[in-house]
């Protein structure tokens, strides 16, 4: 079902990233059966969300935060993650329900991410105990 301007699109893609946009492909696919996803419409969806993100990060009207986590060891992420947890509560006891809200916004996706590394890193810690 590829057009040859879906291949067009994918031509500066690395095999790695061509893999992942076939997977979220047929993930859409399967969500909405209804929906023509292509490599064309999310390349589309993507343009449209990229100038969106930079107008509103040129505006100031959103907050937009890229961390690594390459050289954090599993000690660092499960520390991260119980700091992130207190400030979070403290947020709902001390501040705004808007100011809540915002810095949920901000740490949910970090927060499940360092769920899901801890997760995936648990088997080990339980062999070395």
């Amino acid at each position: 079902m590829s057009t040859e301007k879906d291949s067009m699109l994918r031509v500066r893609l690395t095999q790695r990233q061509s893999d992942e946009l076939d997977a979220i492909i047929d993930e859409l696919q399967a969500q909405m059966p209804e929906a023509s996803v292509t490599t064309s419409s999310i390349a589309r969806y993507a343009l449209e969300k990229y100038v969106s993100d930079h107008i509103a990060k040129r505006d100031g009207t959103k907050i937009f935060i890229e961390i690594s986590t390459a050289d954090a060891t599993e000690e660092d992420i499960k520390n991260l993650y119980d700091l992130l947890s207190k400030l979070f509560d403290e947020t709902k006891e001390n501040y705004s329900s808007t100011v809540h809200y915002m810095v949920g916004e901000i740490l949910e996706p970090l927060m499940m991410k360092m769920a899901r590394l801890m997760k995936l890193k648990k088997p080990e810690v339980k062999a070395n105990e």
